[in-house]
């Protein structure tokens, strides 16, 4: 997902899903969808310079309490840090 480019995010607060819409390397916009959301931080601070890109994402699935832990760093220096229950990319089950 390097140089992937953030689009939108999009959350509903009752589905406990979160969605974010990406440009990946060939300009088609894909859709990353999280289910059974705990939690989601949006750090928009751009320290490193302005940018909507994915610099690297890291991974890790907490089996004991069911969920997987994502962060997202951007280009700017910014994060996103997603823990849900379940990722899915274009609706199929999707393994960072």
């Amino acid at each position: 997902m390097h140089d992937w480019t953030i689009i939108a995010t999009h959350s509903d607060w009752i589905a406990a899903t979160f969605e974010l819409v990406l440009r990946d390397s060939t300009q088609t916009e894909r859709r990353l969808q999280f289910d059974a959301v705990e939690q989601v931080m949006l750090d928009r601070s751009e320290p490193w310079g302005p940018s909507a890109s994915i610099n690297d994402v890291t991974a890790s699935e907490d089996r004991a309490e069911g969920l997987i832990r994502v962060m997202f760093e951007l280009q700017s220096g910014g994060a996103i840090h997603i823990s849900a229950g379940a990722c899915r990319l274009e609706g199929e089950p999707f393994v960072f």
